[in-house]
This record gives structure tokens, C-alpha cells and sequence, in this order.
């Protein structure tokens, strides 16, 4: 079907005439005319031009094959990663070099070196190639990031793009999505590829249909469902009828309450450990028993959808449960999955990961103990951890954000920490927050009530729990006698509740001591950066919660008002009350100042963390006196650090270049830092402290040791700070990540000269 291109209607838009309509949509050859608007190519340097001609005369383009990897190698050893391919094209003309090795060693170039803000008008120029790549997953990718940079996706690529839409790889499937979400066939092609007689491309054409509205939607995706035979397509076209707001309580109801035709004798061999015949007994939402052949239908249906993430139709399985059963039965499941992963071979429990769809009923407490029980058990096992955390995201509690919050800040794979990222983002944008957002709107209260206490109920006894200052929680008993540990029940007291009871200790102390770690990372980033929150919304995540008060209160803030008038300081000379004042929060509630006046915060203000580069030195030293009076033992150092002097444009720090140290020692000052080999395999040459909320990352670099032997004398390199691939002006960095960075970097290398 022909699909139309999205209109251009601002008169400034440089894409203005950019979409041209070809016969047949061939695309552009080598050399004619792009059909998109690309920017003029910026010449180099004469002396790098000149190198550049240099090395292409001594690139051999005899080979018909062209050794493309060793001729990259080559390039990139003598040019900047970010040069623009078109230039590398001519220099490979003005070499005589024919056609078609130009052809091949440019687009090597822009694939795989080139960055895709760089690459994408080369490939406008050759939209042929273009498609031709997109049937390559691997090189797809670099296609699809590349075109999100043209000013509007030409006409000729939409067909290849709709494949690649309902492809294998989902992350092109993503990518391609988006490309062709602007169209306003899209939600035909989605359809087409619903009624696709591909069942893979069944199931993927009705999640996409979820993210796009289209006329008739309901009636069109019911009569769809009606018709499909394979069940996961019709899985996913029921969540989507859900996303459309359609009522399928009559859909569930029919499917989920339907006794199965034959009474399961022998359950598949992937699931001959689960214990079907312990499965708890549970009710519908009326109180009416359900069949036990009716929950066991549901168990093996998450099998056979083969999918962890139970939003959908487990989900909608779950609702027409008793609430409390619902919750038992969910947890019997992924509980008997998490202890069968423990004992498993690699790879093994993914035969039957459907079954962690079941998280999606849980309480929140209960699966967070399961999921970090299953991280840390395996945390080697990407897939494994992978699958967990999918499983986790589709739980609304709290404690559930909290453990892929933490996977995503200390997981020890790179890979998983990406995948958490990912997560965090999808249900950020889910909820309509940012990420940051979502870190602070996840902070679980372990079980602590408004009162600051963790009430532990026996029935006819009762215990406290309170958090120290060290953020450990100390046990009292009714009397308020101290206690190591909870007691074993008596004989009058109900066995299972103590357990349910002692459990509940057991899981506040692992997140407690989990939230401490994750918050104090973002709490710090937060301070790097500058991130603000208004008053009344610092009052509710910090102030009044029952955990991050605690942490607050071993911090100094900053607050600021929008105009003048804001605050109950006194005027300082002259008459002018100040903008800015410093407080720390106690756990009690009150605002407390460096000479311990109590401070009131105006519902129009806005609240930051204090740091040293914003404070003259006597406010720096009246605060380390506050808190040395108070014996408060800060959550991380806010006044050490300063600012170094940096010169436009100037991108690294070099007055700790040059010291020779033992590289096993540089490593463990690095690691105390918060900083990370790029490489925990075998050769590494940098130190790396991600900011992900700032997009940044500062790097120290050294002369490089292999992992195996870091007994070798090594050689300090310079300070920077890197944002995407590129190290950014130092005079653009927010200026209190900056001084944590030079101070982070002297901790290493040494002190300066």
C-alpha cells in the first residue's frame, strides 16, 4: 500500500521541499541528488586534509573485496571518529580510487566509526544502501539511529522500514516504530500486519497498535482476537484492547473461568519440578471457590505465553480473584520459580520464565525479597537477571521500582545495568515522570509508618523497630527494652504470624540497608548536577518520608526563594533579605540553621543541596561545626571540593598527568572514588563515574594494565568529562560536578604539584 509523507508547514524548516516524490522510490545513487536536505560538508584543517589525501593514496583498492576492517583500523588511526564520511569519500576520489570502494570503505566508515549526528548525510545521498542495509540487524541499527537525524523520513524508505518494524530484533522494531510513527498510515500498517498469516508478525503488529490510535479501534481489535489462533497474539491484543480503554472483563471471564477439556495427568517436561498439587486453594472476588484445575490452566497458560512481563492476561486473570488470594497464589508461583532458579543450571529456568508473569499480583515487600534473592544468586547470568527484572517492572509497588532502581545504579553486569535503565525509562514515561522522578518516587518505606516506628505485632505482644544513626534498625520490646532479635512465638500465639512477623523484620533491614545504598548515589548525583524541587514536593519526598528523612537529615540543603521576601531570616546589612539559606531537616520535622534557629520554608520556594562552591568559607565552616556538634556523620562530603580554574573551550584537566604509580593502586583509589575499569576483562585504560541523570561521565585516563597483572608500574593521564562520545567544554559542566571531579581525579592520581 502507498503511504503518504508527513507535511511540511513551517516556513524556517530546513526540511522544507527536503521529501521529494520518486518514481518507484528508488532512492538517491551515489552522486545525484539527495531527496532529503543534508548540511554542507565542513572542510578539515589543511594540514589534516593533507594528511587525510595522504592516506588514502596508501589505502590498496585492488582487492575487489576490500578488506573493510583492517582499512577502518587505518582510518581511525589517523582521523577523528567524528569525520564527516562525505569527506572521507573525496579524499578517497581525489586518490583515484574507483566507485565502488569508495562506496564500500565510506559507508564502513559511517557505520561503524562515524557517529550517527555525523553519518546521516552520507546516507541520505545513498538511501539505495540504505535500505538494502536495514535486511542486516546489526547494521540496521546504525541505519535507523542515522535516520532519526534527517529533518523528515524519506517516502522510499517507509516499505523497508515497515518490515523492520515487526522484525525480530526488538530494538529495531523500536527504532523503525518511531521513524514511521509521524505517518498517518502507520496505524494501517500496523493493522496489515496483524492480519499477516506470520504468527511472529501477528504478535508484534498488536503490541504495536498500542502506542497508536486508530478509527474503530475496539471493534476492528475484538474482531481480530476473534480469529487468532496463536495465543500469544491474542495476549497482546488484549492488553492493547485494555490501552484503548475497552471493558474485556467479558473476554477474561469466558477464557480464565473455563474448566479445561482434559484434567492435566503429566504438566510439560520444562515444568515436571512445580508442585501443582500445592498450588493454594483460592476464591473468586465473590467469595465463590475456584475449580483447582482452573488455577493450574492458569499456571501453565503463563508457561505457554513464554513472557515474564504479566501485564495482560495473567494480570486480568489475577483481578477476578479474592485480593489477598490473588496475592498468595502469585507468590507461590514465583517463589517456587526463584527456588527451582537456584538450584538450575544456566539457562535452564528460561524454559519456563512465563511463569514469573505471576509478579505482576504480588505484594510489593514479598517479590522485592524474591527478586533480589534471584539477582544475587546468579548475578553473573545476564539473561536470568534480565528476565527477573522484566518480570518486577510490571509490579506497581514501590519495592518493586526500588530493586530496578538498584539493578540499574549496582548491578555488577554493564549489560543488565543498561536493561534496568531501560526499564526505569519505560515506566517513568508510563507514569508521566522523568527518571529522576521515579528515583524519588520509589523510595519504599520498608514497612515504617508515619510515626518513624516499624510496628511489629505478635497479637498479644508487640515490638518497635527504630532506625538508628548509622540507618540500622534497633528492636525494642512493648516495655522499650532492647532487642537483638525477635523471639519465637509461644504457645498461645499463632505460629505462621510470628514467622509472617519475623520475615517482615528480615526483608525491612535488606531495604533498608539497599535503600541507603541506591539514595545515597542519587542524592549525591542530585547535588553534582543542581537538580531543585519545590517546597511542598521536598516536604513530601524527603522531609515526611518515613526512610528518606533519615537521610535528609545527615545533609545540609539550600533553599531559594523566586523572589525577594522569601524565608524568616533576618535582613542582612542593608536592609535586603538573602535569596539563599542553608538548613538541615531533623527527624522530628524542624529546619534547623548552622546556628540552630529554626527556619520555615515558604510554600513558593525552591529546595537544593548545599555544597561548598556555593557557600562563602564561613558558612562551609559553621556547617562542619552544626554537624560536629550534633556527632552527624554526613551522608557523603558536600564542602571539600573546589572548582578548578578552567579556559574556554578547554576539555581536560593535565596537572596530574605523569605520575607513576602501581596500577593495583590506582584501581583501589578509583573503586573508593566510585569509579569503574571500562573493561574487567583483560586490557583497560580508564576509570569511568557515570552521572546518568546529567548524561555524563568522567573519565580518568592512565596508560593502560591488563586485569590479570596489575603489579606493573603505570602512568597518570588526564581529567574529562565525556557526554555521549565526545569530552565537553569543563567551562559548560555544572560546577559542582566538576569540583567532585577534580577532587575525585587528585584522590587518584595524588595531590597536584
Amino acid at each position: 500500500m502507498q503511504v503518504t509523507t508527513r507535511s511540511q508547514n513551517s516556513p524556517d524548516d530546513t526540511s522544507q521541499e527536503a521529501v521529494k516524490q520518486e518514481e518507484g522510490g528508488s532512492g538517491a545513487e551515489p552522486g545525484e541528488t539527495p531527496p532529503v536536505a543534508v548540511p554542507p560538508v565542513i572542510p578539515l584543517p589543511e594540514d589534516r586534509a593533507a594528511a587525510l589525501d595522504e592516506l588514502c593514496r596508501s589505502l590498496d583498492g585492488s582487492d575487489e573485496r576490500v578488506s573493510r576492517s583492517i582499512t577502518r583500523i587505518r582510518l581511525e588511526k589517523g582521523l577523528p571518529w567524528d569525520t564527516d564520511p562525505r569527506v572521507v569519500a573525496d579524499a578517497l576520489v581525489r586518490a583515484g580510487h574507483l566507485p565502488e570502494v569508495v562506496r564500500t570503505i565510506t559507508w564502513d566508515w559511517a557505520l561503524w566509526t562515524c557517529g550517527s549526528e555525523d553519518s546521516w548525510p552520507w546516507m541520505a545521498q545513498d538511501l539505495a544502501r540504505a535500505r538494502d542495509l536495514l535486511e542486516d540487524s546489526t547494521s540496521a541499527t546504525r541505519v535507523l539511529c542515522a535516520l532519526e537525524h534527517f529533518p523528515a523520513v524519506p517516502q522510499s524508505m517507509v516499505p523497508a522500514l515497515a518490515q523492520v518494524a515487526v522484525g525480530r530484533s526488538e530494538v529495531n522494531r523500536e527504532l523503525a516504530q518511531k521513524l514511521l510513527a509521524g505517518f498517518p498510515e502507520v496505524g494501517d500498517l500496523a493493522l496489515e500486519a496483524v492480519m499477516s498469516p506470520v504468527a511472529h508478525v501477528r504478535r508484534v503488529g498488536a503490541a504495536w497498535l498500542a502506542g497508536l490510535t486508530i478509527p474503530d479501534g475496539i471493534a476492528r481489535l475484538r474482531a481480530a482476537r476473534a480469529q487468532e489462533e496463536d495465543r500469544l497474539a491474542r495476549a497482546n491484543l488484549l492488553r492493547t484492547l485494555q490501552v484503548y480503554g475497552d471493558d474485556v472483563t467479558d473476554l477474561v471471564t469466558a477464557e480464565a473461568l473455563t474448566p479445561p477439556r482434559r484434567r492435566l495427568k503429566r504438566p510439560p517436561a520444562a515444568l515436571d519440578w512445580f508442585p501443582f498439587e500445592a498450588l493454594p486453594e483460592v476464591r473468586l472476588d465473590d467469595g465463590t471457590p475456584l475449580d483447582p484445575d482452573i488455577a493450574r490452566n492458569w499456571v501453565l497458560e503463563a508457561y505457554r505465553l513464554k513472557t515474564p512481563d504479566g501485564a495482560g492476561t495473567i494480570e486480568l486473570y489475577l483481578s477476578l480473584l479474592d485480593a489477598e488470594d490473588a496475592r498468595e497464589l502469585s507468590a507461590f508461583v514465583v517463589e517456587c520459580w526463584v527456588a527451582h532458579n537456584r538450584e538450575a543450571a544456566k539457562g535452564e529456568s528460561l524454559r519456563n520464565k512465563g511463569l514469573l508473569a505471576f509478579a505482576v499480583g504480588m505484594e510489593g515487600e514479598r517479590l522485592a525479597a524474591a527478586a533480589r534473592s534471584a539477582l544475587s544468586r546468579h548475578a553473573t547470568w545476564r539473561a536470568e537477571s534480565e528476565t527477573v527484572l522484566t518480570a518486577v517492572a510490571a509490579n506497581p509497588s514501590a519495592e518493586a521500582l526500588q530493586v530496578i532502581v538498584s539493578a540499574e545504579a549496582q548491578h555488577r553486569l554493564p549489560q543488565v545495568r543498561g536493561f534496568a535503565s531501560l526499564l526505569t525509562r519505560a515506566v517513568a514515561a508510563e507514569r508521566g515522570w522523568s527518571e529522576a522522578e521515579l528515583g524519588d518516587r520509589s523510595v519504599p518505606t520498608a514497612g515504617f509508618g508515619p510515626d518513624g516506628l516499624l510496628h511489629l505485632s505478635y497479637g498479644e505482644r508487640e515490638f518497635l523497630g527504630r532506625l538508628t544513626p548509622e540507618l540500622t534498625i534497633a528492636l525494642t520490646d512493648s516495655d522499650g527494652r532492647a532487642r537483638k532479635s525477635l523471639p519465637a512465638a509461644r504457645k498461645s500465639e499463632d505460629g505462621e504470624l510470628v514467622a509472617q512477623i519475623r520475615r517482615r523484620l528480615t526483608f525491612a533491614r535488606k531495604e533498608v540497608a539497599a535503600v541507603l545504598k541506591v539514595q545515597r548515589r542519587r542524592l549525591y548525583e542530585a547535588m553534582c548536577i543542581g537538580r531543585s524541587w519545590p517546597a511542598p514536593l521536598w516536604r513530601e519526598l524527603f522531609a515526611d518520608h518515613p526512610l528518606a528523612r533519615h537521610l535528609a537529615a545527615r545533609l545540609v540543603w539550600m533553599a531559594r526563594g523566586q523572589d525577594e521576601g522569601v524565608g524568616t531570616r533576618e535582613p542582612e546589612a542593608g536592609g535586603h533579605e538573602p535569596r539563599a539559606w542553608t538548613f538541615r531537616p531533623t527527624e522530628d520535622g524542624q529546619l534547623l540553621g548552622a546556628d540552630d534557629a529554626v527556619l520555615e520554608l515558604s510554600p513558593d520556594a525552591v529546595v537544593t543541596l548545599a555544597h561548598g562552591t556555593l557557600l562563602s568559607e564561613a558558612e562551609v565552616a559553621g556547617w562542619q561545626e552544626h554537624l560536629a556538634d550534633y556527632e552527624i556523620t554526613p551522608l557523603f562530603d558536600q564542602f571539600s571540593a573546589r572548582a578548578p580554574q578552567v579556559g574556554q573551550g578547554q576539555r581536560g584537566i593535565n596537572d596530574g598527568v605523569g605520575r607513576r604509580v602501581v596500577a593495583r593502586d590506582l584501581r583501589k583509589r578509583a573503586k573508593a572514588r566510585g569509579y569503574e575499569p571500562d573493561s574487567n576483562i583483560h586490557w583497560y585504560t580508564t576509570f569511568l563515574k557515570d552521572f546518568p541523570v546529567a548524561g555524563l561521565c568522567s573519565v580518568i585516563d592512565f596508560s593502560g594494565a591488563d586485569v590479570w597483572s596489575e603489579d606493573q608500574v603505570v602512568t597518570t593521564g588526564p581529567l574529562s568529562l565525556v557526554s555521549g562520545r565526545l569530552a565537553m567544554p569543563l567551562e559548560d559542566a555544572p560546577p559542582v560536578l566538576l569540583a567532585e571531579c577534580y577532587a575525585d581525579y587528585h584522590a587518584v592520581v595524588g595531590p597536584p604539584d
